[in-house]
């Protein structure tokens, strides 16, 4: 498996502009939304496939 990039990246900036705009959304984002429109439910979703994706390639990595 090769290292997730692009659209699947888990970088530094990724990660560092996830926990801004997820703050962002907290503090000045919709009040209440149905879970499919949320937009902090989205980020927090993308997140943790792209934690997933960077954890199944560090796993291969070390078995290899």
């Amino acid at each position: 498996m090769d290292k997730p990039r692009g659209g699947d990246s888990f970088s530094l900036l990724y990660r560092t502009g996830f926990r801004i705009n997820y703050a962002l959304l907290h503090v000045m984002g919709p009040a209440a939304l149905t879970p499919e429109t949320d937009p902090r439910i989205r980020a927090k979703r993308e997140y943790e496939r792209r934690r997933a994706l960077h954890r199944e390639w560090k796993a291969r990595q070390r078995a290899a």
